[in-house]
C-alpha cells in the first residue's frame, strides 16, 4: 500500500480509481485492387510511404504506422497580416499527424425509401492515414468517471438521494456538491483551480508487432535471413513558451509566442542532412546554400516525397500579432526532400519542436524470417499529474431586453445555468504523445492493448 493510500485509509477517506482502456480497433486498407478501407479491425497495418531503388534490381522500402494518445487532433489555421495590416497568408499549425477518419455522406433521391432516395441512410467512407487515435484519456459516458469528477452530475442509479412525488413515483433527482450557475462556477475555479481535477498516473500499452510480408526484391531471394528492422519512437509536441510584457504608454499587456512545430516538415533534424547533400536533389555541394541544415518530415505515400523547410524563412511582421517575429508555418513554406528509407529511418528527432520519451530500434524475433517474425513491446507513458478541468458547460444566458418596446428593460439579466455536460479536455495537459513505428523492408501488423490509470483527487 502506498503512503497516500495509507493516509487516506487512516482518515477513512475513500478515493475511486479506474483503468480506462484504449482503442483497440482501427481502420485498415485492404489488399484488393481498389484498396478498400474497412473499420473495426482488431489490428493496424503499416502504410508504405517510401520506395527507393538501391541498385542491382533491389528496392528498399519504408513503412510507417502510428498511434496518437487521446482523440485525434486537428490543424489550426491562423490568418496572418503584413506589417501594414493587409492580408498576407494563412499560417497552418499541424504538430500532430493526421489520424484515420470517416466522412459521412447523405444520400439524396426521390423519397421512395430505396437506395438513392432522400430518406435512404447515409453512407460512411473510411480513410486510413497510417496513424490512429488511441483514445484512453477520458470517456464522457463512463459512469465511474462521472462519479469521480467533482463537477459531474452523478448517475441517478449510483445515488441514494431521490425525491418521491405525491403519486409515489421516484423523481430522477441527484445532488452534486457543485455550483449550478456559470458565475459561481467561475468564482470557485478562480479560488481553487484544482476544484475539478483528476489524477493521471501512467498509460501502459502493449504492442504485438508482426511482420506480414516479404521484402520486395524483384523476384530475387525473398526474406533471406530477414528479421525486419523496426524503429519505435514515442514523442510529443513541445508547447511554446509565452512571454508577457506591457506596452509602455498604455500599459496594455502584450503576449508573444511562437508557432507549434509542423509534423510535415519539423519531425526530424540532422546536421548531416545539408542542402548540398542528399536532402535536396537539385543542390550541389558548391551551391550558396549548400551548408544550410533544415528540418524535415515523413513521406505520406509511395510516389510522393516528404517535405523539408525552405531555406528562406518568412517571419510574422504584424506587431499586433501574438506570433510577431516568429517563423510562419504556411502552406508554401515546404519543399520536397529526396531522402532514402535508410536516411529517414535513422534521422534524429528534432528536439527543438518535439520531446522524445522513447527512441529505440530493434529487429523482430530470430525464430522466424520475414513473414511471421514478431515481437512484443511494452510502453509506459508517464503523466503523473493533476489534470485540471473547466467544470460543466453553460446553457443559455438571458441578457437585459425591452420585450414590449416601451423603453423599459423589463427582461432582467439572468446568469447562465450549467448544463449536465462536462468539459472533458484537461486544461494543463501540454500535449499528447504519439507512438510511431517505422519499418524497413517489412510491412507490419500491430495489435494494441492497454489502459490509463486515473484516480480521484
Amino acid at each position: 500500500m502506498s503512503f497516500r493510500n495509507k493516509v487516506l485509509d487512516a482518515l477513512n477517506v475513500t478515493k475511486q480509481s479506474i483503468n480506462l482502456p484504449v482503442e483497440t480497433k482501427f481502420h485498415v486498407t485492404g489488399n484488393d485492387a481498389a484498396k478498400t478501407v474497412t473499420s473495426g479491425n482488431p489490428y493496424a497495418l503499416s502504410k508504405r510511404v517510401l520506395e527507393k531503388d538501391i541498385g542491382n534490381g533491389h528496392k528498399r522500402t519504408m513503412d510507417v504506422v502510428g498511434f496518437q494518445v487521446g482523440t485525434a487532433m486537428h490543424e489550426n489555421s491562423i490568418a496572418v497580416k503584413h506589417a501594414d495590416g493587409s492580408a498576407f497568408c494563412t499560417a497552418v499549425e499541424r504538430p500532430y499527424p493526421k489520424c484515420s477518419y470517416n466522412v459521412v455522406t447523405a444520400q439524396a433521391g426521390d423519397g421512395t425509401g430505396e437506395a438513392g432516395s432522400v430518406n435512404a441512410p447515409a453512407f460512411t467512407t473510411y480513410y486510413d492515414t497510417g496513424f490512429h487515435a488511441l483514445q484512453g484519456m477520458y470517456e464522457s459516458a463512463n459512469v465511474k468517471l462521472q462519479g469521480m469528477r467533482k463537477s459531474a452530475i452523478p448517475d441517478k442509479d449510483q445515488s441514494s438521494t431521490h425525491e418521491t412525488e405525491a403519486n409515489g413515483d421516484v423523481d430522477e433527482h441527484v445532488h452534486s456538491m457543485w455550483p449550478s450557475t456559470l458565475a459561481e462556477q467561475l468564482k470557485l475555479l478562480n479560488e481553487s483551480p484544482y476544484a475539478d481535477a483528476l489524477y493521471y498516473h501512467d498509460m501502459k500499452l502493449r504492442f504485438m508487432i508482426t511482420g506480414v510480408d516479404n521484402p520486395d526484391n524483384y523476384g530475387l531471394a525473398k526474406a533471406s535471413n530477414h528479421r525486419g528492422l523496426v524503429r519505435m519512437v514515442v514523442l510529443r509536441p513541445l508547447s511554446r513558451r509565452a512571454r508577457l510584457r506591457h506596452e509602455g504608454s498604455s500599459n496594455k499587456p502584450i503576449i508573444n509566442h511562437g508557432y507549434m512545430g509542423n509534423w510535415d516538415t519539423d519531425v526530424f533534424f540532422s546536421k548531416k542532412r545539408m542542402l548540398g547533400g542528399p536532402i535536396a536533389s537539385g543542390y550541389e555541394e558548391s551551391h550558396p546554400y549548400g551548408d544550410v541544415v533544415t528540418t524535415y518530415g515523413l513521406p505520406t505515400a509511395v510516389g510522393s516525397k516528404g517535405y523539408r523547410r525552405n531555406e528562406d524563412e518568412v517571419l510574422c511582421q504584424d506587431s499586433t500579432d501574438v506570433h510577431y517575429g516568429h517563423v510562419i508555418p504556411y502552406s508554401t513554406m515546404a519543399t520536397e526532400h529526396d531522402l532514402s528509407p535508410f536516411q529517414v529511418m535513422t534521422s534524429p528527432i528534432n528536439r527543438k519542436d518535439y520531446a522524445v520519451i522513447t527512441d529505440k530500434s530493434f529487429h523482430l524475433d530470430i525464430q522466424h524470417h520475414g513473414v511471421g517474425s514478431q515481437r512484443v513491446e511494452n510502453v509506459t507513458i508517464p503523466f503523473r499529474m493533476k489534470a485540471r478541468f473547466a467544470g460543466r458547460k453553460a446553457g443559455a444566458q438571458v441578457a437585459p431586453a425591452d420585450s414590449n418596446g416601451d423603453g423599459a428593460m423589463d427582461v432582467v439579466f439572468s446568469d447562465a445555468n450549467l448544463t449536465d455536460v462536462t468539459d472533458d479536455e484537461p486544461l494543463n495537459l501540454a500535449s499528447k504523445p504519439v507512438i510511431m513505428f517505422m519499418s524497413m523492408d517489412q510491412k507490419l501488423s500491430i495489435e494494441v492493448e492497454g489502459y490509463t490509470s486515473i484516480s480521484e483527487c
